[in-house]
């Protein structure tokens, strides 16, 4: 878990940096820790259920005797809410960036359809945008 964060603090400083075309290499090695992980919790999750453990109430139960193992859990829940606080800030920052694209094209777009001149109707023809927001179909 700790190598995600830390991939995800890397994905920050290229955001914060605008290093954006960095972020490909990135995301593949972030690819590969995330499965990585997927894997580390099916198993987790494995060995806590033949342990009885169905939910959070009963986790902290089991590990009240077990102090090493309480005090990891501590540990990694408190890099899992790490890394999802960067992650949130990281979506943020690809927010911003993909409105400040979206302008800098609208504004491409006028400047092209000011230049297509009239059609033969004496109307200035409509630019196609294509414009289709993240996440839509």
């Amino acid at each position: 878990m700790s190598r995600l964060l830390a991939l995800l603090e890397q994905e920050q400083s290229l955001l914060i940096n605008r290093l954006e075309h960095q972020l490909d290499a990135l995301a593949d090695e972030k690819s590969e820790v995330l499965d990585e992980l997927a894997q580390q919790s099916a198993s987790r999750g494995k060995l806590l259920a033949e342990q009885g453990v169905q939910d959070k109430d009963t986790l902290y139960i089991w590990l009240a005797d077990k102090p090493a193992a309480c005090e990891a859990w501590v540990q990694l829940e408190d890099v899992v809410g790490r890394a999802q606080g960067v992650n949130q800030l990281n979506a943020g920052f690809v927010s911003e960036r993909l409105q400040e694209v979206e302008g800098a094209l609208t504004a491409l777009r006028a400047a092209a359809a000011s230049t297509l001149g009239y059609d033969r109707d004496g109307n200035r023809p409509d630019v196609v945008t294509g414009r289709r927001l993240l996440g839509s179909a």
